[in-house]
């Protein structure tokens, strides 16, 4: 057993956690660090299986190009889907930043 095995995540981690996901767990802390280090302690236990024959994947369905079947049309010329944009940089429509909004 090493030490991550057991390793329990510190108030100040959770804290840390909650500042970066913009939560406010104030007060609740030592609840989450319990609960998280409950939570890797019980993902350990995929550790114990055998996964030395299953192949890597990134999805399981099989489906390739599910929503075109290749018979789709061009329907709106560059210039005419740019037509009503308040505000276009490069040829391409431009909107405000959405992250670090408050």
């Amino acid at each position: 057993m090493d030490a991550m095995d057991s390793r329990k995540i510190t108030i100040e981690e959770v804290k840390k956690i909650a500042q970066m996901s913009k939560l406010n767990i104030e007060g609740d802390e030592e609840k989450f660090s319990q609960l998280l280090s409950q939570t890797l302690e019980y993902i350990k236990i995929l550790d114990e299986l055998d996964t030395s024959k299953v192949s890597e994947t990134f999805q399981v369905t099989g489906l390739t190009n599910v929503y075109q079947d290749g018979s789709q049309k061009v329907t709106l010329s560059r210039e005419d889907a740019l037509k009503n944009v308040k505000e276009i940089i490069r040829n391409l429509v431009a909107t405000k930043g959405v992250f670090d909004r408050e």
